[in-house]
């Protein structure tokens, strides 16, 4: 009955996700349902909560979700009221309920990314604990966390105008240290992750549909950059994220092989 309810919410997600994508790509989002946006990354980062609790047993991936979405939130806090990790920047008041003048949705998507890019590199996490396999699986999956922001914010900032940069840099005027921050942040939480899982069984079902989440996210995305005239944003997206697949696949079969 579990399992059931749970595949309910998958399937939710992908109507919801395939309606989007066609009123996106066809440019009929009206100004009305820009809210459906949120709900998009709301369901996006419940389907990755989910995928956690079933990684970290006994309701500790619920826990470490709820950390991490609280954690995030307070992270990107700084950076509007101070301007730290991330840059100075703040929010606009149609992207949902704020919490400490940051959307509470920002801490879904933040969950979304870490456990989307933890289903990525699985492999690392379990056997011996070694922080070479730590730095490396760390690594990996902040670059694939950075690589998801790469399209995210060009859409967010000069495509819908979610939040707004008080910094320039250049790439679309978004600050360098908004992406090392991406990094920073997505690196230390998956190194405490490394560490905190041992020995689990990955759901054979859920570890793909992670995967899957992370693309169809990325596509979503993309698609919007193209309506947008964003195409620098889809080329350098598509070419890092193509590049990690790459390494993926050559990296999984050498440790397969090990």
């Amino acid at each position: 009955m579990e399992q059931r309810w749970k595949n309910w919410v998958w399937i939710v997600f992908l109507i919801w996700y395939g309606v989007g994508l066609v009123l996106v790509s066809l440019d009929w989002l009206p100004p009305a349902l820009q809210w459906a946006n949120a709900v998009f990354l709301y369901l996006s980062g419940f389907l990755a909560v989910l995928y956690g609790g079933m990684v970290f047993k006994k309701g500790m991936g619920y826990w470490l979700a709820a950390i991490i979405i609280i954690g995030t939130i307070a992270a990107e806090s700084l950076g509007v009221h101070y301007g730290w990790i991330f840059g100075s920047y703040h929010y606009e008041k149609d992207f949902g309920i704020q919490l400490f003048g940051v959307p509470v949705t920002i801490g879904f998507a933040w969950v979304m990314v870490i456990f989307t890019s933890m289903a990525y590199f699985e492999w690392l996490l379990n056997g011996k604990k070694t922080f070479k396999n730590a730095l490396l699986y760390s690594i990996a999956t902040s670059i694939l966390a950075v690589t998801m922001d790469l399209i995210i914010d060009p859409v967010a900032y000069k495509g819908r105008q979610y939040w707004i940069w008080e910094g320039d840099g250049i790439y679309y005027d978004i600050p360098t240290q908004n992406f090392l921050g991406w990094f920073y942040v997505s690196f230390v939480i998956q190194f405490i992750l490394y560490y905190l899982l041992r020995d689990t069984s990955f759901p054979k079902v859920w570890s793909p549909r992670m995967r899957w989440l992370y693309g169809m996210v990325v596509g979503m995305f993309v698609v919007t950059s193209m309506v947008e005239g964003l195409w620098l944003a889809v080329f350098v997206t598509l070419t890092v994220y193509v590049i990690m697949l790459i390494i993926r696949k050559i990296w999984r079969r050498s440790y397969d092989r090990a």
